[in-house]
């Protein structure tokens, strides 16, 4: 959940832009950001604000760490666009390309 859902200030699309971070951040490591922490203290970490979520590991490429890590700004006014993302490397590569879409996960 999003910051500002979990603390009912008032949410929408920049909301579903956190959603897609966390999913792209499981699909990739097949874990939830936080795995490590209960989900009721994740919740609270969150809420709170208390710092930077965790990156995927170096493994990844750099479009797709800055991807996830764009998704998951805590501020969602600070958070890119639906727009905005199409055009980030990691997703304009993928729409690009022809060869092995697997390939801009580990480059």
């Amino acid at each position: 959940m999003a910051p500002e859902v979990i603390n009912e200030s008032g949410h929408g699309k920049k909301s579903d832009i956190w959603s897609i971070g966390c999913t792209v951040f499981e699909m990739a490591t097949g874990k939830p950001p936080l795995a490590h922490m209960g989900k009721m203290a994740a919740l609270f970490y969150i809420g709170a604000k208390k710092g930077l979520m965790p990156s995927l590991p170096d493994v990844f490429s750099e479009d797709a760490k800055g991807f996830v890590q764009e998704c998951l700004i805590n501020d969602q006014k600070q958070r890119p666009s639906a727009a905005d993302l199409l055009q980030h490397p990691f997703v304009f590569y993928l729409r690009q390309s022809t060869t092995n879409k697997s390939s801009i996960l580990h480059q």
